[in-house]
């Protein structure tokens, strides 16, 4: 609890600690969330990246198979 009087004075005022934690546990889970993602997201544009390379190098194969049964 957080004490808002004067220790020495006839009456105590404080605020209970909750209203603290719940924006704070708030606070923490928007940032879970967004860091969550903006992981899946990086991931799944590397896995593209790769996908594409993929096939660029599929099709190189495919191109250098058709010019070597060509001659």
């Amino acid at each position: 609890m957080v004490e808002l009087s004067d220790p020495k004075g006839p009456f105590k005022e404080g605020i209970d600690n909750t209203i603290f934690i719940v924006p704070g546990i708030i606070v923490l889970l928007l940032v879970g969330f967004f860091v969550f993602k903006l992981v899946k997201s990086l991931r799944e544009k590397n896995l593209a990246k790769e996908e594409k390379k993929k096939l660029k190098q599929q099709r190189k194969e495919k191109e250098l198979n058709k010019k070597v049964k060509k001659k």
